[in-house]
């Protein structure tokens, strides 16, 4: 079997990457070959197959200030809108390399859905996993300042308009508006023959959105635990994992210090504090309230500095304020034996079984998020028993082997769909009437 996979990065950025690499891995294990195909960017792995990478939408950097040009205005519309040298670079790599299926992981605002029309054109199966609400949201998570907001999921998107939703800026909304018009229009997301989801909650959501739910099939996210060695001690801190992203939440963990700084718990979060405004508003609490002690930001990690930091901590703190779509630092933690203490919300409320792989608290909520951690202070045991049970959960429920079972059951799916279809068109052109 011969698979391409799509995104828009080819290097480890947050959990789709993650994901991306270790799919790649243990796809290769199974004899599967596996083809990248991406936007070249400096950050990117090396591959042979870069020379098929579509050209960055910008001259600047993937993080940094987009500045203004003609080319690079003209690459953000592009990309944004439909990238037609994607397209053609995509048909070329399957014309080359004839593969059974297309993969595509994330393409908006940079490869753009054209990459699911080259892939038809070239009568390639396509399944496409997702990891966010791009299909049905401007901003992608669902999310207007802290609040749920739903408004665009019927194609209603006036609202976003009057909220500038993407960046706060007009001319992006309106944009990303139209690109999502566009893709209504042209029904380009009816060609994509399978969406794979990694939760219960976003296959409904696909559903409210009008995806044919013969489409839609779920295949939780995974991990390799007999690689992980778990671990059910602590050194009596709590532990913020990921970006630290507004829709993540962190703010409300550090909130939650304020009523348990006496204890002798800290929170530590990987990540640093930049300038953005945001960020000085959580320095600025930090100080004002005393947490400097007990609130440590350890900056990014990773390798085996990140493994001790899990293997020390509490628990795993999850206090998004999204629809979460399966995230992997629930799937880690459960790994390294570790509860989780979540946002009730998206699908954190049914990856997080409450006190049984975990605690649950409302949204937003500090207080009630600041109760549940006083449950580990006050009854030690705690961390120990649900840790086990996440453990156990992890290696059920967000294996390899389970994960890539599904995944190949349903490219043969709809490989044999594609030969007799092929077979049955063939057959009906041998028996027209000259």
């Amino acid at each position: 079997m011969k698979v391409i996979v799509a995104n828009y990065r080819f290097f480890v950025a947050g959990g789709p990457e993650r994901y991306m690499f270790r799919f790649m891995e243990a796809a290769r294990r199974r004899g599967i070959e596996v083809i990248p195909f991406s936007v070249n960017l400096p950050q990117n792995e090396d591959t042979p197959y870069s020379r098929y990478f579509a050209s960055p939408r910008a001259d600047a950097l993937m993080y940094a200030d987009t500045g203004f040009s003609f080319r690079n205005v003209l690459g953000t519309l592009r990309a944004t809108v439909y990238n037609t040298e994607a397209e053609r670079k995509l048909r070329k790599l399957i014309r080359d390399e004839r593969p059974d299926v297309l993969y595509i992981l994330h393409e908006v605002n940079h490869l753009s859905p054209s990459v699911i029309r080259a892939a038809k054109k070239e009568h390639i199966p396509v399944i496409h996993r997702i990891s966010d609400f791009f299909m049905f949201c401007a901003r992608y998570d669902f999310l207007n300042g802290n609040q749920i907001c739903e408004a665009c999921i019927q194609r209603k998107y006036a609202h976003a308009i009057r909220s500038r939703c993407v960046k706060g800026s007009l001319a992006g909304t309106l944009l990303r508006v139209s690109a999502m018009k566009l893709y209504d229009r042209m029904k380009i997301f009816d060609d994509v023959d399978l969406f794979v989801v990694p939760s219960a909650f976003t296959a409904g959501k696909l559903k409210e959105g009008g995806v044919d739910p013969e489409k839609i099939r779920q295949i939780p996210t995974f991990t390799d635990c007999s690689r992980v060695r778990p671990c059910y001690e602590n050194q009596k801190y709590f532990l913020f994992l990921g970006r630290m992203a507004h829709q993540k939440g962190v703010i409300y963990a550090i909130r939650a210090m304020t009523d348990l700084k006496d204890t002798g718990y800290v929170l530590k979060i990987t990540g640093t504090l930049s300038d953005t405004e945001e960020d000085r508003d959580i320095r600025r609490y930090v100080e004002e309230h005393g947490l400097s002690e007990v609130v440590q930001f350890v900056g990014f990690t990773r390798g085996e500095a990140l493994e001790t930091l899990i293997r020390g901590a509490v628990c795993i703190v999850c206090p998004a304020i999204w629809y979460e779509n399966m995230p992997n630092t629930v799937i880690e933690a459960y790994a390294y034996g570790k509860p989780v203490v979540a946002s009730r919300l998206g699908s954190l409320a049914e990856m997080v079984e409450d006190h049984v792989t975990g605690l649950l608290f409302c949204p937003g909520d500090e207080k009630e998020l600041a109760e549940k951690l006083r449950c580990f202070i006050s009854n030690e045991e705690l961390s120990v028993r649900l840790g086990k049970n996440a453990r156990k959960k992890c290696e059920t429920e967000y294996g390899e082997a389970l994960h890539m079972k599904r995944w190949m059951e349903s490219v043969r799916e709809l490989t044999d769909r594609a030969h007799r279809f092929a077979r049955e068109t063939e057959n009906n052109t041998q028996e027209m009437p000259i």
